[in-house]
Formats: C-alpha cells, structure tokens, sequence
C-alpha cells in the first residue's frame, strides 16, 4: 500500500511539473520577443591627424584639452615624443595628430529594437549626448573581401576612411555588410603624437 501511494504521490508530482512548464512557456517567449537583440561591434585602430582648438596645454602633466570640429571636447595625454608643447597657446587652433580606437556596431541585425536604433542614427540633428561620447553613424561605401578592408564615410560627411579587418571578428564582420549600409561609430581617443600650431 505504501508503494502504491508513493508512485501515485510521484506521478501526481510530475503531473503538476508538466503543468507547470507548459503554463509557464508562453510567458517566457512573450519576454524573448521583446529582448532587444546585442548588436555586434569590432574595433580598428586608427591615426587622425585634425585641425582643433586648443582649450589648455599642460607641459607639466602632459595634458592636452582640445574641442574637436564636432563640438567634442578630448582631454588626452601627450607622447614624450612630442617636445613642443610649450609653444602651444590656451584658446589658439592646432592641428593635432592622435591616435584612437573605432569601434563600429553593425545596424543591420534583425530582432526588436533594431529597427527603432537605425531610425535613432539617422536623424538629421546632432545628439550632444552623442558628440561628448565620440559616438557617430557611418555610411559603408566600400568592402573589399580580396584586401580584407571596409570603407566608410561620416554620416555628416567628410573624408572616406578604410579600415583593415585584421583578426577572425573583423573578417567575420566584413561579410556580414554591404556597401550602403549604416553603422554605428564609437571613438575612443588614446594619445597625442604630434602637435603644431595651425597656420
């Protein structure tokens, strides 16, 4: 009689587990759609050489605040290379030499929020949020699988950049895009290399 109540307790259990389950699956599907989608990002050095006006310069720490033609504000250390910073004056413009870390995140993936990102991207005015975070959209106009490289422009405009796909994600990255796309851009500024007053 014992056996018998346990198995009829136990399948009783695993009768109320399967209910369980089964109620509680649709719940969690309904969270799946609603859970935006990561968006992938690789990154590429680079050195941009720009003409910027110089907020101060620090021969004592080595510090350079410049406000970049975008209206971003960098603060960046200078190389022990660079031997003339005392000729550098506060509020003057300099062109400026630095190197720096983009980053781009590809818009192109499908899932909830991806849509609504891409639409964010292409608005027309500047996001100040967006300057003083070095973030920006950017246009693909070439992509070079034979080189490994991807070219883009600014969205605002300016020179074309190409960037080499050097590791497995880059390369991965590369035949995931296509000329035309838009992609989201993220700078990270690292240090000066050179620095002179502008003419």
């Amino acid at each position: 009689m014992t056996i018998r109540s346990m198995k009829m307790t136990a399948g009783v259990s695993l009768f109320a587990a399967v209910l369980a389950v089964g109620v509680s699956l649709p719940e969690r599907q309904v969270a799946a759609q609603v859970t935006a989608v990561p968006r992938e990002g690789v990154a590429f050095n680079d050195v941009v050489t720009q003409r910027v006006k110089i907020e101060s310069a620090d021969p004592e720490s080595r510090t350079v605040a410049f406000t970049m033609p975008n209206g971003q504000l960098v603060i960046l250390p200078v190389s022990d290379g660079v031997r003339n910073l005392d000729a550098i004056d506060d509020g003057s413009m300099a062109n400026v030499t630095y190197s720096e870390v983009v980053t781009m995140l590809n818009l192109r993936q499908k899932g909830p929020g991806a849509q609504l990102a891409r639409k964010d991207q292409m608005g027309l005015t500047t996001n100040q949020t967006d300057v003083e975070a070095g973030r920006f959209t950017l246009t693909v106009v070439g992509v070079d699988l034979t080189k490994n490289t991807v070219s883009v422009i600014d969205g605002r405009g300016g020179a074309v950049r190409t960037y080499a796909a050097n590791s497995v994600a880059k390369k991965d990255m590369l035949k995931k895009i296509k000329v035309g796309d838009v992609v989201i851009g993220m700078t990270t500024p690292l240090m000066i290399s050179a620095i002179s007053p502008a003419r």
